[in-house]
């Protein structure tokens, strides 16, 4: 792990492998740890960049009133993180608010993205009202409970009904991920949250992106039909849905996350086309 002092933030990051860049964002209240299963199998094939975003992980938490909470923000800190370690053009991805980053970094400087992934994420939330509407509450709970005890409730919610996995069924990964919620400050929790929730949407823009995309989204995720609506505006795009996975494919199916993602940036250096739709 190394640490460097970019766009005003420092940021932890982890550059493993060789070859042709690949850079990812992880999602929101994760850390650079979320592709732990992927990052040899990656690292075999290219060279793989990973970092803790601004209020995540190892990397700087500012207050959660910070203006530096914004998606434009977290999209130049990647930039410059990119050219601090001398990555100019990329395959470029995230999960959840990191795909969020991945395509506003693909439409802000799409001549330094080689092909896009968008793992269960979404173009556009629109929930900037409610968690305005909610911000209060949020806050004075997770200031007195911790980051990791709401998190922890919010899972066992999501996990309870209907379709959606039941607790005894969440595999190791998001377990391990869930514990490792207690490093996350109250601010980072707040303020990136802001970010997701405050973002605007760019579905509309999606016919700007001329990288080869793959949208990724688990069976089970809540951003399953935000996924379809992105397919629907990238018809060029691949479109895989990974069978018995929630929010969080990399860590519910790694194996199948993991041979997606390499398939199809094989496909792309190999000149093939890469539109369809698949289950794995």
């Amino acid at each position: 792990m190394a640490t460097a002092k970019v766009n005003g933030i420092d940021l932890a990051y982890e550059l493993r492998g060789a070859g042709a860049p690949l850079v990812l964002a992880h999602g929101y209240t994760a850390s650079k740890e979320m592709y732990d299963a992927q990052l040899g199998p990656f690292a075999e094939r290219y060279r793989v960049l990973v970092y803790d975003s601004r209020g995540h992980g190892e990397s700087e938490a500012l207050p959660a009133d910070d203006p530096g909470y914004h998606l434009d923000t977290y999209v130049e800190d990647q930039l410059a993180l990119m050219r601090h370690v001398g990555i100019e053009q990329a395959y470029v991805g995230g999960l959840s608010m990191g795909g969020m980053i991945a395509l506003r970094f693909a439409l802000a400087h799409p001549e330094l993205v080689r092909a896009l992934l968008l793992c269960d994420t979404t173009a556009g939330m629109g929930t900037s009202g409610q968690w305005a509407a909610n911000h209060a509450a949020i806050e004075t709970l997770v200031r007195s409970k911790g980051v990791a005890a709401v998190m922890r409730n919010l899972y066992a919610q999501r996990a309870g009904g209907g379709d959606r996995p039941r607790p005894q069924q969440i595999p190791a990964g998001v377990k391990a991920h869930i514990e490792r919620l207690d490093q996350m400050s109250a601010d980072g929790f707040l303020g990136a949250g802001r970010a997701a929730a405050e973002q605007d949407s760019v579905l509309d823009r999606l016919d700007e992106i001329e990288a080869p995309t793959l949208i990724i989204t688990g069976e089970q995720d809540f951003f399953r039909d935000d996924s379809e609506r992105m397919k629907e505006r990238l018809p060029e795009a691949r479109f895989v849905v990974i069978k018995g996975a929630a929010h969080g494919t990399c860590v519910w199916r790694p194996e199948a996350f993991t041979a997606t993602v390499l398939d199809f940036l094989a496909d792309v250096e190999a000149g093939k086309p890469v539109a369809g739709r698949e289950e794995r």
